[in-house]
């Protein structure tokens, strides 16, 4: 029988994936109960099967994104604001010594209008490692019935797996009705 490196490494690694994943997830559902907002996540372009990956010398990923507070155009407009928070992991063998984390708020209905960009450097990011990138809080936002939501983690140096880098959210304001 043929195996991929140590049959139980492999299967502690993917333990620690879902782990990770759960333990992040319920995070976000602590941080936001309840929102006036409903996300759609797009698929991905090419989903990948845990039971097929294997383990890469180098491979960061994006595990959750959320808002804090809750996304609430109406609160942003009466002088507040929102922080998205965007979770990754070091799903990797190797220590990455920066990672670069890329967030785009879009107007779907204005051709893909970019109305928030930033940009966010992680440093030494270990094996096996999630963290939470905390973007700068928003407070003037235009009012718009939908938005998109592009989140790029970028490709570290040697990295062959890149279908969990990114991912895309339509975000439906109640508010805007």
């Amino acid at each position: 029988m043929m195996s991929i490196g140590n049959d139980s490494s492999w299967r502690a690694g993917v333990r620690r994936v879902v782990l990770w994943t759960i333990l992040v997830s319920a995070l976000f559902a602590l941080i936001g109960c309840t929102s006036p907002i409903e996300v759609y996540p797009r698929p991905a372009a090419t989903p990948v099967a845990l039971a097929t990956v294997v383990p890469q010398p180098h491979n960061v990923a994006i595990v959750g994104v959320d808002f804090d507070p809750p996304f609430n155009y109406a609160k942003v407009a009466e002088n507040g604001s929102v922080a998205l928070m965007v979770a990754i992991e070091n799903r990797g063998q190797d220590e990455e010594l920066v990672v670069s984390v890329h967030a785009r708020l879009l107007d779907p209905q204005d051709g893909l209008h970019e109305l928030v960009y930033e940009a966010v450097d992680v440093q030494s990011l270990k094996p096996g490692e999630v963290r939470v990138v905390r973007f700068a809080p928003v407070s003037v936002l235009p009012l718009r019935e939908k938005y998109r939501l592009d989140v790029e983690v970028r490709p570290v140096s040697g990295e062959t797996v890149t279908s969990d880098n990114y991912l895309t959210y339509d975000i439906v304001s109640r508010q805007a009705n």
